[in-house]
């Protein structure tokens, strides 16, 4: 297990999913904050103490995580952060990939390398 100190912030709405979601990356190093719609994390908190990514799951409401992401990116200091989004419908990436083209996209199967590569952690 490699020693990463990073918060990458884990966006699912769902609470129990995006524990079990997450889980791989913690056991890989990362540092886990989630947000599942609750209200759990805030643009002001993000802003504050802002994460190494963002990863937003397209598994489930799609809709919630692209206007996560447009919120991100409306402040100025949030296009800094990295959004990567993970999964979905081809016809739905394909619409995000044209609304954020900065913005990454991989599937969860291939999360952690994703984030190792953008990190350069081997």
């Amino acid at each position: 297990m490699s020693n990463i100190q990073q918060t990458i912030l884990f966006v699912h709405w769902n609470a129990s999913e995006a524990k079990e979601l997450s889980a791989p990356l913690r056991k890989e190093g990362w540092n886990v904050a989630i947000e599942h719609g609750e209200g759990a994390i805030s643009l002001s908190q993000l802003k504050t103490h802002p994460p190494a990514a963002v990863v937003i799951s397209l598994r489930r409401l799609p809709s919630h995580g692209r206007e996560f992401a447009d919120g991100l990116w409306g402040a100025k200091w949030g296009r800094s952060i990295p959004i990567i989004f993970v999964d979905g419908e081809s016809e739905k990436v394909q619409m995000l990939r044209k609304q954020f083209p900065a913005a990454q996209f991989t599937s969860y199967n291939k999360l952690i390398a994703h984030l190792n590569k953008l990190f350069n952690k081997a």
